[in-house]
């Protein structure tokens, strides 16, 4: 094994990145329980191994220098990656491998959870958590965000182009219009689709577009409400209020329950998809590869608790 020559003692790293975020020695050592004069001679002797000024002294106060800055945030992951390596390690005895999977509720829902069963069988060393991706894991714009390590893996809807991530597609979108039967009973599918409220998916205006193109169907403008989220959009087609383009994989069991029924029979594969995104280095973590290797091979069938 290669030996660490460049890498500086631990106690010097510690007290750099404990003395950068509170921008004073002071209060880097109540952190570290040892006195500020340690804490700065840590930091002295840092600089000069590394050969290079890390903060500027000015009185009381230290400004991290460029340099200090560029160390820094590497540094602090580093210590966020050994603390969450600990916690995991106290609460598990080491027994078990913990995974922090962000998903849409949706997907998890109507397709993941059911499925689950079979990994644990295989996996049952693995601890998943699964949490609810919806804003909290995804930027602006809402692409994936797994910078501050609040999720190890997550499981998103879109193009696969994130950047400085990886990602692998793992299940495909078919669009259905659904209706519920009382409403569209009296029709027949392209009167339906001209005669009844098109109702709307906020997040994804532009759906009823690309479905008339696919189904060589005059432009139709949607007249329904919309709908934020895709379980409400379900309701509100359950409620008669209209025509809802929904994922096949979130209605199989209204279809069996004839709550809902398909207006026509086809089906729109979405532009998007749901792909596993993840930080380059996370599939070798053996509970994450595990993870990564069963979900790349489930197949892709919608869950109907009828079958």
């Amino acid at each position: 094994m290669k030996p660490r020559r460049l890498t500086p003692p631990l106690i010097a790293l510690r007290a750099f990145e404990a003395s950068a975020r509170y921008q004073s020695f002071a209060k880097a050592a109540e952190e570290l329980s040892v006195t500020p004069g340690a804490v700065s001679q840590q930091v002295a002797l840092l600089e000069d191994k590394l050969g290079l000024q890390l903060f500027e002294r000015i009185k009381q106060r230290l400004r991290l220098t460029p340099a200090g800055e560029q160390y820094l945030l590497p540094l602090k992951e580093s210590f966020d990656k050994i603390e969450t390596a600990t916690l995991d390690l106290l609460t598990h005895g080491g027994s078990k491998g913990q995974i922090k999977l962000g998903v849409l509720p949706t997907v998890a829902t109507y397709w993941l959870i059911p499925k689950l069963t079979e990994f644990f069988e295989r996996h049952p060393e693995v601890d998943l958590q699964m949490v609810s991706l919806e804003l909290n894991f995804v930027l602006a714009d809402r692409s994936p965000d797994l910078e501050g390590e609040l999720i190890d893996i997550g499981l998103f809807y879109g193009d696969g182009q994130w950047q400085n991530l990886e990602s692998e597609k793992v299940l495909e979108e078919r669009i259905i219009a659904v209706a519920s039967p009382k409403l569209i009973g009296k029709y027949s599918p392209n009167e339906s689709f001209l005669t009844l409220p098109l109702l709307q998916h906020s997040t994804r205006p532009q759906t009823w577009s690309p479905w008339c193109q696919q189904m060589k169907m005059a432009e139709l403008k949607p007249s329904g409400p919309s709908f934020e989220h895709f379980f409400m959009l379900k309701q509100a087609a359950i409620s008669s209020l209209g025509i809802a383009l929904l994922p096949d994989v979130m209605v199989q069991n209204e279809l069996q329950r004839r709550e809902l029924m398909q207006v026509g029979t086809n089906f729109m594969i979405a532009s998007g998809a749901y792909y596993l995104v993840y930080k380059k280095e996370k599939p070798y973590q053996p509970s994450i590869k595990a993870f990564r290797n069963w979900v790349m091979q489930t197949d892709q069938t919608p869950y109907n608790d009828a079958e």
